[in-house]
């Protein structure tokens, strides 16, 4: 199974975006009695490839990648064909609208009609092989819409197991809110410039344990362009933020509890610790409409993968070239 079959919701007309290349005399798959042709096959696992960033020419380690590669976008497409024919086979059409906008889209890509015969011609279409393609395409994305449909409907009592067995997952960690005061090293410093800015820093943390509003101090000498219009709030924020040495003392602090100087990449810091949050489960009925998408959202995948498995396991197909690795 594919990684994501959720590529035929949003594709219609993807083999028509590359070259054709090193024509096969003949086709490259049969599904049901339906030929796939080589041009078309050569086309779309060029896009395919392209999609995931290979270049043409790899070489070496990547020989094995091409492979998987061309392995997968036969499967993308024989199951675009099963599905297609699924739809053909229930009488399902696409929007006769959504067709024609799609073919325009294309067309408006080249100059001239010529241009654009030649292009479908490369990749093995005439312009009526190639609208009755989109007509198929756009058939099958109807099909799976109503898959999806069929799947969509998510019950309380399902939202409520999942809360109920995911809630570490649900849990927000411990955060602290601090506002902070830095005096950042010059380029380039030396030791005895680092000692120096630690001097400056000093009377600074004397008025803020005297008494005087840090916000306002931090206004005044913060070196922090992000948090000094703020008075040094950083906001909310958990383990894991901020570079560990500022973090390991925004952590071990008591709510107004102002710090040490404090050295980290940036400068010389003092904080003070305004909020902490423990960690707190989030509600049910805050989350409740999330989860049931969450939910809904797998459970339409998975009823797809189910459709397209059951389709082909009552295929007669046959996979007429070698998917050796290939540019």
């Amino acid at each position: 199974m594919l990684p994501a079959r959720s590529w035929l919701l949003a594709l219609v007309a993807v083999a028509c975006t590359a070259n054709a290349q090193g024509i096969y005399p003949g086709d490259a798959a049969r599904v049901n009695g339906e030929t796939i042709s080589y041009q078309r096959f050569q086309g779309f696992y060029v896009e395919y490839r392209n999609s995931k960033g290979v270049q043409v020419g790899a070489r070496g380690d990547q020989l094995e990648l091409l492979k998987q590669l061309r392995i997968e976008a036969m499967d993308l497409m024989i199951e675009q064909e099963l599905v297609k024919q699924a739809a053909e086979k229930e009488g399902i059409k696409g929007d006769p609208a959504d067709v024609d906008k799609q073919i325009e889209e294309l067309r408006e890509v080249f100059d001239s009609d010529d241009q654009l015969r030649m292009k479908l011609e490369s990749d093995g279409y005439t312009e009526e092989s190639y609208r009755r393609h989109v007509e198929r395409m756009a058939a099958a994305k109807v099909y799976l819409d109503r898959v999806r449909a069929d799947a969509a409907d998510i019950r309380d009592a399902e939202v409520e197991k999942f809360y109920e067995e995911n809630e570490d997952r649900l849990t927000l960690p411990e955060q602290v809110r601090v506002r902070h005061i830095l005096l950042t090293w010059k380029p380039m410093g030396t030791q005895d410039d680092r000692a120096a800015i630690r001097e400056q820093m000093q009377p600074i943390l004397e008025r803020a344990r005297a008494g005087e509003d840090f916000a306002t101090l931090a206004r005044e000498f913060s070196e922090d362009s992000a948090t000094k219009g703020m008075g040094g709030d950083t906001g909310l924020f958990h383990r894991g933020t901020m570079v560990p040495a500022f973090e390991a003392v925004a952590f071990s602090l008591e709510p107004g509890e102002i710090s040490d100087p404090v050295n980290t990449v940036f400068g010389v810091h003092i904080i003070k610790l305004e909020e902490r949050q423990e960690p707190r489960l989030l509600p049910l009925e805050e989350v409740r409409e999330m989860l049931r998408d969450h939910l809904r959202e797998e459970k339409m995948e998975a009823a797809v993968d189910a459709k397209i498995d059951e389709l082909r396991a009552a295929a007669d197909i046959e996979v007429l070239i070698p998917l050796t690795a290939q540019n």
